[in-house]
């Protein structure tokens, strides 16, 4: 093993150490992030089983960690695997639109790009291009200086009214768009626009997400390859190149948007659930759900009779403490009710309780019933 990779290594294995010396439940927030994070992860891959959910959260925390240090990193990019068609897109000349998620050190693909020679245009958020855009500036010319490079980089703003005409020049002037597709799109609750978003599966849901870069392909005619970075067990970032989606196959507009971004959320799901612990999107992604997942559905009709015992539902409901106050969380319907600390209580130890509609009164033991709360 060369001293660069052993270096490497050890810089990550600090960050580890550092990061294993926290007691995260202590941390503020903690225990209700940990539940929207373990929601989403139920809600997309149902079949992982609960009780990994909590190591899968802190592997995520961990791997925020390690991307930040591989931003910092300026060589970190020179540990790169690959796998699929790179060489050949390189050897081609032509732009491409290269459509990657927030998954593993996801921010190594444009300073992988620039590093190959690829003139390079970044699409990201306006809060991101405000807050962050002299730091992409500043990385590129240390790799710029380091390497003797020529080539061209630019962060481009995906939320500037400007921003469509601006990529349009810039694919017809051969460069490269590199575009992290889970995080250009609405919030549930505001009304979608079905001429710029459209709606695909991922994993057993449906979520929102924008036409713009199937857009951009088609009316470029730049191919649009997924691209997705995921860490492997010896620590080394991989680079998974795919297939380009080639718009000139599908001639038809709206068809061509539904296809290849439904294509690029199905290769995705395969990466997801290799490396479910990798993915930034956990925290947000119900952001995008289908609103018609939020519709609440008849409350239960249950029998008017007292049951002997009754049990706290926890495969739907999470009991947390947010500012000082005990609350409910639906994981299916994402909605939050604020409880009295004598109801958290018994819902703790209602596995126990003789005669619940007793201790709880009619009314509100029935309502606990129609809502599924108690089960």
């Amino acid at each position: 093993m060369n001293t660069f990779v052993q270096r490497y290594r050890n810089e990550l294995g600090l960050c580890r150490q550092r990061f294993e010396a926290l007691d995260l439940r202590k941390e503020k927030g903690y225990q209700f992030k940990f539940t929207m994070f373990s929601a989403n992860l139920q809600n997309i891959l149902p079949d992982i089983p609960t009780h990994r959910h909590e190591a899968l959260f802190r592997e995520l925390l961990l791997q925020q960690v390690y991307t930040t240090f591989d931003q910092q990193f300026i060589t970190a990019n020179d540990l790169v695997r690959t796998t699929g068609p790179l060489q050949r897109l390189l050897q081609q000349k032509r732009p491409n639109i290269y459509c990657t998620f927030h998954l593993g050190s996801y921010r190594l693909l444009t300073t992988y790009l620039f590093r190959q020679g690829v003139d390079c245009a970044l699409m990201v958020g306006s809060r991101v291009f405000r807050e962050q855009g002299d730091e992409m500036h500043a990385t590129i010319e240390r790799l710029r200086r380091k390497h003797r490079l020529t080539n061209t980089f630019k962060p481009l703003d995906a939320e500037s009214t400007a921003s469509t005409l601006q990529v349009i020049r810039e694919l017809r002037a051969g460069t490269s768009l590199v575009i992290y597709i889970d995080g250009l799109t609405s919030k549930t609750g505001e009304p979608h626009q079905e001429d710029k978003e459209i709606r695909v599966r991922l994993g057993h849901q449906r979520v929102w997400t924008r036409k713009g870069v199937a857009f951009l392909s088609h009316v470029t005619q730049t191919p649009i390859v997924p691209v997705f970075s995921y860490r492997e067990d010896d620590d080394h970032n991989v680079l998974a190149f795919e297939s380009p989606i080639d718009p000139a196959r599908q001639p038809d507009r709206e068809a061509y948007c539904q296809e290849s971004l439904q294509s690029l959320y199905d290769h995705f799901g395969t990466y997801l659930a290799r490396y479910p612990g990798q993915w930034e999107g956990w925290t947000y992604v119900h952001n995008f759900f289908d609103e018609d997942k939020f519709h609440h559905p008849m409350l239960a009709s249950v029998p008017l009779r007292t049951r002997k015992r009754v049990a706290f539902n926890q495969d739907r409901y999470t009991l947390c403490d947010l500012e000082d106050a005990p609350v409910l969380f639906d994981r299916r319907l994402y909605v939050t009710y604020e409880i009295s600390p004598d109801l958290r209580d018994f819902l703790l130890q209602a596995g126990t309780t003789e005669a619940p509609e007793e201790v709880l009164g009619s009314d509100l033991y029935q309502d606990l019933l129609s809502r599924q709360i108690l089960v």
